[in-house]
């Protein structure tokens, strides 16, 4: 059970989040109340209401959070590993379906387990970001094949996509897959362990599976208007962010655009952020940053196991080992982000929302290989 913070709604997560900048845009709390509103990829509290306490605060992954407890909420277990999370594997994979590997990222593994999860009646939708490459992605629920195909592809701007989960369930649908940020899946995971939350809260118990993107850091929206130039006018086709320069793609070819170009349009929230691998999903799915017909796949829980494994039997996706020499590279990358935000943390400047004991925070510092 995570624990609630009694004292606190809608203005002090106006105050202490939107106003901050801290915001993640996850979009969650945006449709559980009337008064919180998102449009394009702002969330904002239009209206006080007067409440003295929310679950809009309890829910929102910049609020304090207590780590260690939303692992025995999620997992059932302490953490052995302190830098990737919790985990069952890590796979390379990638789909089998023609389809879902060409519209997909990379390897297409999201596309391709969020519809098989459609098809087999596991879920009855799939919420994810859709919409134009370069454009502001929306938020959509899918209920088909083709409307998760729609939604192929990658958008590197913070979405309040998890808006759709609260309309979707309004709308009838019982058991919904989400594709998400780590901020998002952190957003999901504290509304599912509310065991007493106050209030009306429908979608708690409707997100039956959920897949965690990796996400060092978002862009601000202005991002597009670059991004538009830098195409000439051309509809783009595909957006991609290798490791040094932001490529865009249209029907005459494709663009590089210098990292250095890009950095100033990353989000400052993005900085404070303690988990780019999404660790508290049932799997969850970034880039190799080696081979770019195959996605990085991480199963953590048994449900994740459960399905990764039924969706390789019927030749949905296929994965293999994880290269040895690739493994402590991710490792680095992610412990190295993470000990960054430790060290604001410890500075007492930013990352409040994180708590952390001293022990865990010691286990993290001491992790420089590998805990598989």
């Amino acid at each position: 059970m995570i624990t609630l913070d009694r004292t606190k709604g809608s203005l002090e997560l106006k105050q202490e989040v939107m106003d901050s900048g801290v915001c993640a845009r996850c979009g969650l709390c945006a449709e559980l109340c009337p008064y919180i509103k998102a449009v394009g990829e702002r969330v904002a509290l239009v209206y006080p209401c007067g409440l003295e306490e929310g679950n809009c605060y309890r829910l929102c992954p910049r609020t304090p959070t207590d780590w260690e407890q939303i692992d025995r909420s999620v997992f059932n277990r302490e953490r052995v590993d302190h830098v990737l999370g919790n985990h069952l594997e890590i796979l390379f994979a990638r789909s089998l379906q023609d389809d879902a590997a060409e519209k997909g990222q990379y390897g297409g593994v999201v596309s391709a387990l969020a519809a098989y999860l459609l098809e087999q009646g596991r879920v009855s939708g799939a919420v994810l970001a859709g919409g134009p490459a370069g454009e502001t992605p929306q938020a959509v629920v899918a209920t088909s094949r083709g409307e998760v195909l729609a939604c192929a592809g990658s958008h590197y701007s913070a979405a309040p996509t998890l808006s759709a989960v609260h309309r979707a369930v309004k709308e009838g649908m019982d058991s919904l897959a989400v594709v998400g940020r780590p901020c998002q899946v952190l957003a999901l995971r504290k509304m599912q362990g509310l065991k007493d939350a106050p209030g009306y809260l429908p979608a708690k118990d409707k997100v039956e599976f959920i897949i965690g993107l990796f996400c060092f850091w978002s862009l601000e929206t202005e991002i597009y208007d670059l991004l538009s130039r830098r195409a000439g006018g051309q509809k783009i086709l595909k957006v991609d962010i290798p490791q040094d320069f932001l490529t865009i793609t249209t029907e005459s070819g494709s663009t590089n655009i210098p990292i250095e170009e890009v950095r100033p349009f990353i989000r400052p929230t993005c900085q404070l952020c303690f988990d780019p691998t999404s660790e508290f999903a049932d799997v969850s799915v970034g880039s190799t940053e080696y081979d770019p017909q195959w996605n990085t796949l991480i199963v953590r829980s048994t449900k994740g196991k459960e399905i990764v494994d039924a969706a390789r039997a019927e030749g949905i996706i296929e994965t293999k080992a994880y290269p040895d020499e690739r493994l402590p590279l991710l490792y680095q990358a992610v412990r190295n982000k993470k000990l960054r935000v430790l060290q604001a943390l410890e500075s007492g400047q930013e990352a409040g929302y994180l708590r952390l004991t001293d022990q865990y925070r010691e286990n993290l510092k001491r992790e420089r290989g590998m805990n598989l």
